[in-house]
């Protein structure tokens, strides 16, 4: 998932390749730009999402997995048993 996530390609309108580091980092850390934010985001998602889906599926699975063989519901059974603060109804 490591490569996928670090290698994904956006090409723009004009045909220029960007990839996360360092064109797309640098457009997330510095532009204002509402619809440019939103194109850097949605392009790498979907440059990278469809192929990381099945990998991130066993990912969890496999968690889950030793999870439940080390004697816990769950990857997050000791996030659900935390105390609640006080002024938390």
């Amino acid at each position: 998932m490591s490569n996928i996530y670090s290698t994904a390609v956006v090409t723009d309108d004009s045909g220029k390749e960007n990839r996360l580091d360092p064109e797309l980092t640098n457009i997330m850390a510095t532009s204002r730009d509402y619809e440019k934010l939103k194109w850097a985001w949605q392009g790498w998602r979907d440059a990278t999402g469809p192929k990381m889906k099945s990998l991130y599926t066993r990912l969890v699975r496999n968690m889950n997995a030793a999870a439940n063989d080390n004697g816990n519901r769950g990857n997050n059974a000791g996030k659900r048993c935390l105390p609640r603060p006080p002024d938390v109804r």
